[in-house]
């Protein structure tokens, strides 16, 4: 694969990411980077991990897990009601996602010389990019996934509480889209998402980096939203976006503060919700830019008031 990796791409692969063994099956990785997936197994950016044993097969309002066998060359399991069901290879292959390849992809963003070399600190989740400068600092870099488990979280923390004093912080990078808002770092560690980090205004994959300096600094270097309005700091206030909710709050933003209709706006940013709230709410939770910048007249209109 060239040397310039599109935003897109890795949009795709940090959803893979997000699965408990960062894997995909092959005939849903084929449908989602298309003609890249080629060439996303070839750089060993998608490895292969496994081949299914078995598969669950809809059986009326309910489903059953068969057994796969190998009859005459071929895959497949024996049906009830249909009798022997052939299945494709790529409904079994399971690829992985190789994080040597993606921390290459990283370090090369962050302007990391090939020679540095990540360090495991846990297997599959957490590792160290080692002591960089980001801008005009010298940065510990730590990159981790999976921080919505307890036990990834508090290897996290025991490894920041030893590690990283106050006087010593690290900037820890993580690939989950969504981290639970009462997750905080130890000491004066910073944590940000790579999500937010991206700069959505480039077609190439590229890392603000300003960004992250300035959350190392403690705030966003300035008030305005990011890239990609995943995130906003105001008033000494910090709102974080999902990407959905981005694109509705830069619809709002771009309506230069007139209200628009909820109907349009989901329309707009090809929502399958019936209302706006549910856009701003994630596992039951309302983000607090709602009602706060997000304002409505009860009667289905908002428009943001910053």
């Amino acid at each position: 694969m060239s040397k310039t990796i599109k935003r897109h791409l890795i949009e795709k692969l940090l959803k893979v990411c997000e699965t408990s063994e960062a894997s995909i099956i092959e005939k849903y990785a084929r449908s989602s980077f298309g003609d890249l997936f080629q060439q996303l197994t070839e750089d060993n950016a998608l490895i292969n991990f496994k081949t299914l044993k078995s598969v669950c097969v809809p059986d009326g309002d309910d489903e059953f897990v068969a057994e796969i066998e190998r009859r005459d060359g071929k895959n497949g399991y024996f049906s009830p009601a249909d009798g022997w069901v052939a299945v494709p290879d790529e409904d079994l292959t399971v690829y992985k996602l190789n994080f040597d390849w993606l921390l290459k992809i990283i370090m090369g963003t962050l302007d990391i010389a090939d020679r540095h070399k990540p360090k495991v600190l846990f297997e599959e989740y957490i590792w160290a990019l080692g002591q960089h400068r980001i801008e005009t600092r010298n940065t510990h870099i730590i990159v981790a996934r999976g921080l919505r488990s307890g036990s990834v979280f508090q290897d996290l923390k025991t490894h920041l509480d030893k590690h990283h004093q106050a006087k010593n912080p690290a900037l820890v990078i993580t690939l989950d889209p969504l981290v639970p808002e009462h997750l905080s770092l130890p000491n004066q560690n910073k944590l940000v998402k790579l999500a937010d980090a991206i700069k959505w205004d480039k077609d190439k994959f590229e890392i603000n980096t300003s960004l992250l300096a300035g959350s190392m600094r403690g705030n966003r270097n300035q008030e305005g939203f990011s890239s990609g309005f995943r995130s906003l700091f105001i008033n000494g206030n910090q709102y974080t976006f999902t990407k959905k909710q981005a694109e509705a709050v830069e619809y709002l933003f771009n309506a230069g503060g007139l209200s628009r209709h909820q109907d349009e706006i989901l329309a707009e940013i090809n929502s399958s919700q019936k209302k706006l709230l549910q856009v701003f709410r994630v596992s039951g939770k309302t983000n607090k830019a709602w009602g706060e910048i997000i304002k409505h007249d009860g009667k289905g209109n908002y428009w943001l008031e910053i």
